[in-house]
């Protein structure tokens, strides 16, 4: 279950977005994911052409980061675009997803939609 304080996040379900791609290095971690928007979002659209869902292409960046864990998921892994749960309260996170385990520490936090 996702359990996110930071408003940034309001009217995203992060466990029915999908996780597209992961980009880290020395200085920062990129989470690019298609994020599922609802109507309590100010970007929510209505679902058109038999869609189900408001989706909307972005990404999560962290940088300025304290502390970076990642656990990557056995090569094995059903579908690495799942995501299980999100929790964080603005400067600390975890991600759950069949890609791995993440957990970051960052003073820096930004959310962008395509």
């Amino acid at each position: 279950m996702s359990s996110i304080s930071d408003p940034r996040f309001d009217g995203i379900d992060f466990e029915n977005s999908y996780l597209t791609g992961v980009i880290y290095d020395d200085e920062s971690l990129t989470l690019e994911m298609d994020f599922n928007l609802s109507e309590r979002h100010p970007q929510y659209a209505v679902p058109q052409d038999g869609d189900e869902s408001c989706y909307r292409g972005g990404y999560i960046r962290f940088s300025d980061i304290e502390d970076l864990q990642i656990e990557k998921a056995p090569e094995q892994a059903d579908d690495y675009s799942i995501v299980y749960s999100v929790a964080g309260d603005g400067r600390r996170f975890e991600f759950s997803s069949g890609w791995g385990q993440v957990k970051v520490t960052a003073g820096s936090v930004r959310l962008a939609l395509d």
